[in-house]
């Protein structure tokens, strides 16, 4: 956080921008203490060297349980080690939580941060249970005009890199975000026609009922989808997600333990006289962490001007990968997957994911199906998120 000392707090301006910019280039592998979380290696342990990152097996399996795949080789350790990769996986996403910092809590302090988008790029699976070393840089920042922020808005974009102890690279993490001042957002006129879905019996039991398919077909599994078995404009089978709610929230943000942003009692007092202008204040006047803006309606209305509550975009990050990773099964590896945000998911919504061939091509002797992605809201029928994925399959004949 060099140099936030001397940004003027809640301002997106040209001086900040400058502040900003003093550290775009520059790797940094050591977290802020609000990017502090369960990856980091204890410093006990032994035979972890330098690394900055480990995904322990019951952490990959408390990620996996907190957006709700069931893929075994992410918990099952007998099903993993039987497995075409002999060991237990870590789902991909993970990569995301590897930053060591990010456009929420670098530059532009007392800001609001949300996404624009994403990309994933994956040289190979990543292993529960290994050491890794992940560094992050602020690739550009630069002021924007913004209807929804007043008329000034700022982005930035950064780029981690996930490296095993022997430097090979694993996988990357891009970002981008859009950044504005709390006080000028007109969210309460841009989503003027937005209101919150009551859910009739019958319409929840629609979605159940679709859960129940879906768990019954959707995940390959163990039976090796071959490249050559794959017709290019196929559609692959959706899932579904939500209805979001508190619940759902707090079971992803929190599998990954206490930490960071979310620490309690003594833990709180020092973050927030560490930075004192960090929180926002709850119901009960007492202060929170920004990230709990999400968590009610009533702080969304109060602080952006926003109809009500929006889901975190990691966890749909995360829907993205169970969707193309239950399509391709076990044998199957993600490649690259990229992704717009277009639109929120407000508290309440249930939302499908869909994918598509585009594509199929030889690279470096790997075989690669190309798809289109996407996000629709239901019941709205609003697209939320578009973008294009790579996965490798394995194939009937070598290239």
């Amino acid at each position: 956080m060099t140099g936030e000392g001397k940004s003027a707090w809640g301002e997106i301006s040209e001086a900040n921008l400058a502040i900003l910019l003093e550290r775009k280039g520059k790797e940094r592998s050591r977290r802020t203490s609000m990017m502090r979380d369960f990856l980091e290696p204890a410093q006990w342990d032994e035979g972890y060297g330098a690394a900055n990152v480990i995904v322990t097996r019951e952490m990959a399996a408390r990620f996996a349980r907190g957006f709700g795949d069931q893929n075994p080789l992410y918990y099952d350790l007998a099903y993993a080690e039987r497995s075409h990769w002999g060991r237990q996986l870590a789902p991909p996403s993970i990569i995301g939580y590897t930053e060591t910092v990010n456009g929420a809590t670098d530059g532009f302090p007392g800001c609001h941060a949300i996404w624009r988008g994403c990309e994933f790029e994956w040289a190979r699976p990543l292993y529960a249970n290994e050491p890794m070393n992940a560094a992050t840089r602020l690739t550009d920042a630069r002021l924007t005009d913004s209807r929804f922020a007043g008329g000034k808005a700022a982005i930035q974009d950064y780029e981690t890199r996930l490296c095993d102890l022997g430097g090979r690279f694993a996988a990357a993490f891009r970002t981008s975000w859009h950044r504005f001042e709390r006080q000028k957002a007109s969210g309460a006129s841009k989503y003027a026609g937005i209101t919150p879905i009551q859910w009739t019996n019958a319409g929840l039991e629609d979605v159940w009922n679709e859960y129940r398919r879906q768990n019954r077909a959707q995940r390959r599994g163990a039976a090796p989808r071959y490249f050559d078995d794959v017709e290019v404009g196929t559609e692959i089978p959706h899932i579904i997600k939500g209805p979001i709610n508190l619940t759902s929230k707090l079971a992803f943000e929190f599998a990954r333990g206490a930490g960071g942003w979310f620490v309690g009692h003594e833990l709180a007092l020092e973050l927030f006289e560490k930075h004192p202008a960090l929180a926002i204040r709850n119901e009960e006047n007492v202060p929170e962490p920004p990230v709990s803006i999400h968590w009610t309606n009533e702080r969304c209305r109060k602080y952006l001007g926003m109809p009500g509550a929006y889901e975190a975009g990691y966890e749909r990050l995360a829907w993205y990968t169970q969707l193309l990773m239950s399509w391709a099964g076990d044998h199957g590896a993600l490649r690259r997957l990229e992704v717009r945000f277009l639109a929120f998911h407000w508290q309440g919504d249930a939302i499908r994911l869909y994918g598509k061939v585009t594509g199929k091509r030889v690279l470096d002797a790997e075989h690669l199906v190309d798809l289109e992605v996407s996000t629709v809201s239901h019941p709205r029928g609003e697209l939320t998120s578009q973008g294009s994925a790579s996965v490798a399959l394995p194939a009937r004949t070598p290239a």
